[in-house]
């Protein structure tokens, strides 16, 4: 079938050709043909007597004559150009147009944290401190999401966004530690910091640069201050480590700076949350991405590579809360306790309690009594009688 169609088709457009050139002859033997005057000569030609017994009148002598033009633009083949372009004022056709390609949307993920319906805590709940510059900030959102829930715990913050240790004016962080634990409503303080402490630091009417031994000397000291305005107060302290920045000269300087913070703090018994592995990939590399605290995979670092989104500080806080929790804990039978008058030491009474058993409920002696069974096993390590015909009575049948 398609031999016979273009057979057709080729005869179609012989015959349209043929029929073209015909109307072509014809058009030009019977057409006036224009005749350009010479200067100097008179030019005469036949002119057709008029019909209806009217003559036409005749030119001037000398003039020149003017022939029919057709100004229509003919063109001999415009039959077959008419047939097949629809029409001598056949629009143009129309230019396809280019699908446009797919435009990259930015998302941009805010630090606030979304509108949290939290329950009415109890007049007796426990006070988190949250202390720090701009990262604590979205760790406090955080804790304050995790602890929605919870009637005997409750968030407050003491934030300065863009205060570090290092401060050349107003008040510096321990002063301000330390009246802040002053009015006595606080229980636990976690602090997180150190964003904006890779600058000179002042040292014996100096400027030490960053990283050199002056400046570790003056940092420490400042570390040992902060740690001790908390531990003074008697107080716990969790201090949170500062997270992998992007860039390897930020993220080897934020390692840097956490050595610090985990020396003074584990060393005056205090807790030092380790969040670096948590947020860097597989191969040990900064990333903005990774699971959030469902398990779903979630943007978790803001563009500047140094803060949080939301997701990411509901995870940090996912980290403190599992400290805070051997802390403090979530239920009446984990209280703080202060032997003396040592702040150094804090013992968790967490133990079980008689008020603490279910009603009828008897708590087991620590020491088996003398002449019991397990008194015989476990202190005295005699072993247990055999019974005959146990499975594990090795004797011989009689």
């Amino acid at each position: 079938m398609s031999d016979v169609r273009i057979i057709g088709f080729a005869v179609t457009m012989l015959a349209a050709a043929s029929f073209a050139l015909s109307a072509a002859a014809a058009s030009s033997s019977s057409a006036p043909t224009p005749i350009t005057p010479v200067a100097g000569a008179t030019l005469s030609a036949p002119v057709p007597a008029a019909s209806a017994g009217l003559s036409a009148p005749a030119p001037a002598s000398g003039a020149p004559i003017v022939l029919a033009q057709d100004n229509s633009g003919w063109h001999p083949l415009s039959p077959l150009l008419r047939l097949f372009r629809g029409g001598r004022h056949a629009a143009l056709p129309r230019k396809l147009k280019e699908p446009e390609k797919p435009q990259r949307r930015l998302t941009t993920f805010a630090l606030a944290p979304p509108k949290i319906q939290g329950e009415p805590k109890t007049k007796n709940a426990r006070t988190v401190l949250v202390v720090g510059d701009a990262i604590a900030e979205g760790l406090a959102r955080g804790l304050k999401a995790a602890y929605a829930q919870t009637l005997t715990i409750k968030v407050d913050s003491e934030i300065s966004r863009s205060r570090g240790l290092i401060r050349e004016s107003d008040l510096d962080w321990p002063t301000r530690i330390a009246e802040r634990l002053a009015r006595g409503d606080a229980n636990l303080v976690v602090v997180m910091l150190g964003t904006d402490d890779r600058r000179r630091l002042e040292h014996e009417g100096s400027r030490a640069a960053f990283r050199d031994s002056d400046w570790e000397e003056a940092y420490r000291k400042l570390v040992q201050r902060a740690v001790a305005s908390v531990r003074d107060a008697r107080k716990p302290l969790v201090w949170v480590g500062l997270p992998p920045a992007s860039g390897p000269d930020r993220r080897s300087d934020f390692s840097y700076l956490n050595d610090f913070y985990k020396e003074k703090v584990e060393t005056a018994d205090g807790v030092f949350v380790d969040i670096w592995e948590t947020f860097l990939s597989e191969e040990g590399k900064y990333t903005s991405y990774g699971a959030d605290v469902d398990g779903k995979r979630r943007r978790l670092r803001t563009s500047d590579g140094l803060y949080f989104s939301w997701p990411g500080y509901r995870k940090v806080a996912f980290f403190v809360q599992q400290r805070l929790a051997r802390i403090l804990g979530e239920g009446p039978s984990l209280e703080l306790a202060f032997p003396g008058d040592d702040a150094n030491l804090i013992l968790l009474s967490g133990g079980a309690s008689r008020k603490d058993t279910l009603a009828g409920e008897k708590i087991a002696p620590a020491i088996p009594a003398e002449g019991s069974l397990q008194h015989k096993l476990i202190v005295e390590g005699r072993p247990l009688p055999e019974v005959e015909g146990r499975v594990d009575d090795y004797r011989r049948a009689q």
